[in-house]
């Protein structure tokens, strides 16, 4: 949190005219600053870049806390990138959490071939059928390019507002401090005071197609360059990346085989016609995706007066006498006003509380819409700081309804459960206080024997599910509280028969050979 203070001051700092210091020249820092890494020359040459890099990212998106410690992608990452063309193919491979089915015997990682061309991207994974990649790959290779350290500083000359800031002291050594903009982008680079070479760059970005991203606004990143080794040619170039995130580690890379300017043949790189011609400058902001995107079909009823609207992520609307409980505000701001206002048009009431189960961030995103509606929240008190962090994050380069309009939100935090409503569709809400569910709840309808499970498991498209250790936990959960179901739902399943998971943790932990645990 304090990087992340730090670095959002640094950028009102480049935009306060009053930073600048007359008494230094930014180009004449850039100019040393590109004679440490080689000569301008030297980097100006440099038109294609192929390197391996090994390392791992947090995945601090999805992790069972906030604050970490966090689950682990290992990767290895081959990027071949042309910048006059304008074209990249990236193949990543992802082992531990970041692979496939990483709860069972793990034997090879997944692998990812992704093509980037401007704003179109393709991906095949585990060497499947290529597909449309989304505008995220995209928005990922402009930051790639933009920071990366062979063209770094080009950038930084090239910009219009170039200017010296204060010295710092950066990693207990003193640094000279540039301001500029990409565009939009605010950055601030951090030159050696001592050997004229980048330290690091911040930069504040929003990520309109970017899932994870999105709902923060306006994002604030440090890249830090380290283990700078002389290259044939004469570049000099810093072989370890690291990255943090809104105050976050994010993550760390080290390059273990690095070639400039070996030729990108186009073909390699050609993104299939048809997935260019539908997709080239039609890319689609995550506050733009409908109501019920990616769902397994319309929204029914489980009850009466109990809707699921499938989509990537399941959202639940549950009428009472007295208005409307809507389960989840996933994806965005707008994705959530479009659930509400789909809410009111079904049942003809006012949406009287919104329940949150998850600390996801993909989950927690439409909060801000709710608070900005003026809806009262029902959250788990664990995630008081996140959600709190949410709704503080600035979002000046695409602003929402909650920074046009700021107001207090109306939290509800649970920490024991909680009835909302009478009747037949009252719900009580539950936290689950288990190890991997910790920061999630299930909503129990008594009179209904409906319970929803959140995003604790789902099923794993080959008929068993994700994964039995949910699964225990989810039980054990079931039993403490005396709860008797006979129909559960989650954020990425329709109604089951709750035998259905007691039946396939039966079978997976007789087929482990040990006795199941109690």
């Amino acid at each position: 949190m304090r990087l992340r203070l730090f670095v959002l001051a640094g950028a009102l700092a480049l935009l306060s005219p009053g930073a600048a210091r007359a008494d230094v020249s930014p180009h004449s820092l850039l100019e040393r600053a590109m004679a440490a890494m080689g000569g301008r020359e030297r980097l100006g040459s440099i038109h294609t870049i192929d390197y391996v890099a090994l390392g791992y990212r947090d995945m601090v998106e999805q992790s069972v806390r906030p604050t970490g410690p966090y689950f682990l992608d290992y990767q290895t990452i081959r990027v071949r990138r042309d910048y006059d063309a304008d074209r990249s193919v990236i193949d990543e491979t992802h082992a531990a959490y970041g692979g496939d089915k990483w709860w069972l015997q793990q034997t090879a990682p997944t692998t990812y071939h992704v093509l980037v061309n401007g704003d179109v991207s393709a991906i095949s994974i585990d060497g499947g059928k290529m597909g449309y990649g989304g505008a995220s790959y995209a928005s990922s290779e402009e930051d790639r390019s933009d920071f990366a350290p062979e063209r770094l500083l080009l950038r930084a000359a090239n910009a219009a507002d170039l200017r010296t800031l204060p010295d710092e002291t950066m990693n207990g050594s003193a640094a000279h401090v540039l301001g500029y903009s990409l565009g939009r982008t605010a950055c601030r680079l951090y030159l050696s005071a001592r050997t004229g070479l980048p330290i690091a760059v911040d930069y504040v970005r929003a990520y309109p197609y970017n899932t994870f991203l999105n709902p923060w606004g306006d994002v604030d990143t440090r890249i830090t360059y380290e283990a700078w080794n002389l290259e044939p040619g004469g570049v000099v170039y810093p072989r370890q990346w690291m990255r943090a995130r809104m105050g976050l580690p994010d993550s760390a890379f080290s390059i273990t085989q690095l070639h400039f300017n070996t030729p990108l043949p186009a073909q390699d790189a050609a993104i299939p016609q048809d997935i260019y011609d539908a997709h080239h400058g039609k890319a689609v902001a995550v506050d733009d995706i409908p109501l019920g995107s990616r769902g397994s079909g319309p929204p029914y009823e489980l009850a009466p007066g109990v809707l699921q609207t499938p989509g990537g992520w399941n959202v639940e609307f549950v009428r009472q006498d007295d208005g409307i409980v809507v389960i989840e505000a996933p994806w965005s701001g707008r994705y959530a006003q479009s659930a509400f206002d789909a809410a009111v048009k079904r049942y003809g009431l006012p949406i009287k509380a919104v329940v949150t189960t998850s600390d996801s961030w993909p989950h927690i995103a439409g909060i801000r819409q709710a608070a900005a509606d003026g809806i009262p929240i029902y959250a788990l008190d664990l995630n008081e700081p996140i959600l709190t962090r949410l709704l503080a994050a600035p979002h000046v380069l695409h602003p929402d309804d909650l920074a046009r309009k700021p107001r207090a939100p109306r939290f509800h935090f649970v920490r024991t459960p909680v009835t909302i409503g009478s009747g037949a569709n009252r719900i009580v809400v539950i936290p689950y206080r288990t190890a991997t569910a910790e920061r999630q709840m299930m909503v129990w309808f008594p009179q209904r024997r409906l319970l929803y499970t959140s995003d604790l498991f789902a099923p794993d498209g080959e008929g068993g599910w994700f994964t039995p250790e949910y699964l225990h936990e989810f039980l054990q959960a079931v039993a403490r509280e005396n709860l008797h179901p006979v129909t559960i739902f989650g954020m990425h399943y329709t109604a089951t028969p709750f035998t259905d998971v007691v039946t396939a943790l039966d079978k997976y932990s007789n087929s482990s050979g040990v006795p199941a645990r109690p």
